[in-house]
């Protein structure tokens, strides 16, 4: 948050305004907890849970981390997103990419989420305890389950403490049963006459007897709260042994007596200022004069902090505070009992406040709570696209449905940004109600106003991307033309979504030079207001794009400098930045840079798991297969392959994907000889050899070229002449190498090859070379039952030089179960049992 910095106020420890001597017996016995997974502090409000934590934190020694919980943050994204960034404050490298996906909105699936976590905790040398304050506001499941999926993997060095008013739905007695619980409650946390005596005496500074320090304790029952009202209520009174001996009741009537009792200690002025902040879950001296009116809140602030009025810092430098919670809900319990009338304008200043401090969500929250609800749709309006980005769609659902109905129509574009946040994470299913609403809200709209331009525009853009996953593209391009009517032109962030709707329909129909200049645009329109979501699909789109084009040299510029901007701006980790890195590395593999390339794919398949965004998943996947194939390990090639199989089984994925996992399927069963399962699995794509060749059928094309090759096919030459005739036409220099590599061994010869090379080695090919030229100069022995593949071949020539199996596989940049694995194929094929023999043999065979 831009000036206030209210966010690190949730990450501060606690300290008791009060100053008391520790309590030596408990926290000795909260020691326990060092060696078990769990800490539970559970007691009723008052108890001084939080204190009693931070004072045992402060003691053990190791690195701890506290997470302060409210109501708001019983939603998976925003709890994952201080969860993380809680344990960042110790260690600011924790969990970055995950980090990074939360902040952008994204929620990673409940078993990446706690994988990342769990694994990224092992590298923990020593203990931290995280401790989440106020869990009892914690209630959704997919928190609960995650949090309980987590202790279960027991990372060793991981400890979670939770203080809490109730006993949290996690699975407490197999932890007790397991010896991995650590329990504290209110009995333990009542105070002694001693404890009480050294907090009333020491800590409040009140001359009190003997015996009306144990009433007191008696009649409070140990109850920190009760003792400290009472201690508070007590200062200034002549006969503190009379008041002592008046009271009596439950907690509840104590505790309203006592808040009485202690207001009337203070001028009514100051009561009158504890009432209307009683509202505000933080105080700032600034938000305070805003909402009373005030200007000396700052000060006031400061007298109430050195009177022990129940007010705790938040910070060390005096400019955050917060009531304790019991006594913030007695103060609210009498404002609203005696002043209710003043609830809405109070909560109207703080949302003010909160609107002019850029914080939407929390002025919103104000709003909704002076049920000034045309103020809520009015803010939710103005800053919807900002919120979506921040992660805030689920709690602009949750936010409508406390909006009376009568209002929904009067905010189009709040349901068009939950839409948009609902189509990127791939929930096509929730789409269709929150879609008409938005229609809805259009046609109640004053036709020819700004409001309604923006708004239409808006959703013609939406429309346009919803065409393009239909497949519909002309379609597509009639809605994007037509929001370009509307959109203003100083709307950067229209613009950009606009440019990017052009561009990706234009890519899809093959009309490169159109999309490249819409991309480009829909980037620099995106980042010039930050907008990262739009500005990564863009890359994305664009390094599709210029992948068939052959620019690696291009592409490589362009997404390095993307993925720079988005790691330096805050971390952040949009949307498709997982197939943006998959497209790079496929660029260095291209380049031979195997090790590189193997790096970027997996970050990008890790990426794309953590946003959850299966068609990333799914392209990296299948590219690493390619790599996996080409160095030789059929075995992880085999797993990549079933992995976006299952991905694609599973999720809803837009078809751009479904080719290339087809296309390297195929390849893969051509390298295994099971040319009868290849050609069935070409089939499945629905698109034979003899169609017309074209943009959107390229990889499939190559992959029946690739077949028609193994199978000796008399058409493959045929077929490599139309791809390369139409890949020429239209300037796919990267579909043009690889049809030219496969179609010098189909009868175009050395010439082919020639115009590969000369096509191919100024953008850097290598690999084309080397794993589609499986035909050129084939292995065919009239004495060999089966081929020896190149892998194999590389791998006996390999004997030759005495190698051992490591030095095979760092040459090969193989594992040494896969140089094994090879071995055994050349022995098999060969018909021998040693090393010695294989060279022998290929020597005899002329293979080496």
């Amino acid at each position: 948050m831009k000036t206030t910095n209210l966010l690190a106020t949730k990450f501060f420890v606690p300290a008791s305004p009060v100053q008391t001597t520790e309590r030596l017996d408990l926290l000795a016995r909260m020691d326990a907890a060092i060696h078990r997974p769990l800490a539970l502090v559970s007691a009723p409000a008052g108890y001084g849970k939080s204190i009693f934590v931070a004072q045992w934190l402060k003691r053990q020694g190791h690195p701890y981390s506290w997470l302060s919980l409210e109501e708001s943050d019983n939603q998976p994204g925003r709890f994952f997103t201080y969860f993380v960034a809680a344990l960042r404050q110790a260690d600011n490298t924790f969990c970055a990419e995950l980090f990074a996906t939360l902040q952008s909105g994204q929620v990673p699936p409940p078993d990446a989420l706690v994988m990342t976590l769990a694994n990224e905790m092992l590298a923990w040398e020593n203990p931290h305890f995280l401790v989440l304050d106020d869990f009892h506001h914690i209630q959704d499941v997919a928190i609960l389950d995650t949090l309980t999926a987590l202790l279960t993997h027991r990372p060793p060095n991981f400890h979670l403490v939770l203080a809490t008013r109730e006993d949290p739905p996690l699975p407490l007695a197999r932890l007790r049963a397991h010896g991995q619980l650590t329990e504290i409650r209110a009995a333990d946390l009542r105070f002694s006459e001693a404890e009480a005596a050294r907090l009333l005496q020491d800590g409040l500074r009140l001359n009190l007897s003997a015996a009306d320090i144990a009433r007191l304790t008696e009649r409070t029952e140990g109850w920190a709260a009760g003792l400290q009202l009472a201690g508070v209520s007590l200062q200034g009174r002549e006969n503190p042994g009379d008041f002592v001996r008046a009271l009596s009741g439950s907690h509840r009537f104590i505790l309203d007596y006592l808040t009485e009792e202690a207001l009337k200690t203070q001028p009514p002025s100051v009561q009158d200022f504890l009432l209307e902040t009683s509202i505000l879950p933080r105080l700032s001296g600034d938000l305070c004069n805003t909402v009373t009116g005030r200007t000396d809140s700052t000060a006031l602030l400061e007298r109430l902090l050195a009177a022990n009025l129940f007010i705790i810092p938040l910070d060390d430098e005096g400019r955050w505070y917060r009531y304790h919670h019991l006594f913030a809900e007695l103060l609210q319990h009498k404002l609203r009992r005696e002043h209710a009338d003043r609830l809405p304008e109070l909560h109207q200043r703080a949302s003010q406040w909160h609107e002019n401090q850029d914080e939407p969500a929390t002025a919103i929250e104000h709003a909704l709570h002076a049920t000034d609800f045309e103020r809520a749709v009015a803010l939710m309006e103005r800053h919807h696209w900002d919120l979506i980005n921040q992660g805030r769609g689920q709690a602009m659902e949750i936010w409508l449905q406390a909006i009376p109905a009568a209002l929904h129509a009067n905010c189009p574009q709040v349901y068009l940004s939950i839409v948009w946040g609902q189509m990127l994470r791939g929930d096509f299913a929730k789409m269709g109600p929150y879609l008409k609403m938005a229609e809805a809200g259009l046609a109640n709209l004053q036709p020819d106003t700004p409001e309604m331009c923006v708004a239409q525009a808006e959703m013609y853009v939406l429309q346009s991307t919803l065409a393009q996953v239909s497949g519909k593209l002309p379609e597509s391009l009639e809605f994007a033309e037509k929001a370009r009517l509307l959109v203003p032109a100083d709307d950067l962030r229209l613009s950009g979504l606009n440019s990017l709707a052009f561009g990706a329909a234009y890519r899809l129909m093959g009309r490169f030079e159109q999309a490249h200049e819409h991309l480009l645009t829909a980037i620099q329109a995106a980042n010039a207001i930050d907008d990262h979501t739009t500005a990564m699909v863009s890359m994305a789109h664009l390094s599709l794009l210029l992948w068939p084009l052959g620019r690696l040299r291009y592409i490589s510029e362009k997404i390095e400098q993307s993925i720079a901007r988005a790691e330096s701006v805050n971390g952040i980790a949009p949307l498709m930045i997982g197939a943006v890195h998959a497209v790079l590395g496929q660029v260095y593999y291209e380049w031979d840079r195997v090790a590189q390339a193997r790096e970027l794919l997996q970050r990008g398949i890790h990426l794309a798991t953590l946003s959850g965004h299966s068609a990333s998943l799914v392209y990296g996947k299948v590219h690493l297969a390619r790599l996996y194939q080409g160095v030789g390990d059929m075995e992880n090639a085999a797993l990549c392959l079933r992995e976006a199989e299952d991905a694609l089984n599973k999720n809803p994925t837009p078809g751009w994907v479904r080719p290339d996992w087809l296309a390297q399927k195929v390849n893969f069963l051509i390298r295994q000889g099971n040319l009868k399962e290849a050609e069935s699995a070409l089939r499945l794509a629905e698109i034979p050899a003899e169609a017309p060749v074209t943009y959107r059928t390229d990889v499939i094309h190559l992959a029946w070229l690739r077949w028609m090759l193994a199978s000796r096919h008399p058409d493959a030459f045929s077929l490599a002449q139309r791809i390369v005739q139409n890949a020429e036409s239209e300037g796919r220099n990267g579909t043009l190498v690889h049809a030219l590599v496969l179609g010098a061994q189909a009868g175009g010869g050395a010439d082919w090859l020639a115009r590969a090379r000369q096509i191919g080695e100024p953008e850097g090919y290598q690999r084309v070379f080397i794993d589609e030229a499986v035909y050129e100069n084939p292995v065919a022995s009239p004495d060999l039952i089966e081929q020896l593949t190149d892998r194999e071949l590389e791998v006996l020539r390999l004997m030759t030089e005495g190698l051992t199996y490591a030095q095979m596989a760092e040459r090969l940049v193989v594992s040494v179960n896969t140089v094994r694995y090879h071995v055994k194929g050349v022995y098999g094929k060969l018909g021998v049992e040693k090393q010695t023999q294989a060279i022998e043999r290929g020597r005899e065979l002329e293979l080496i």
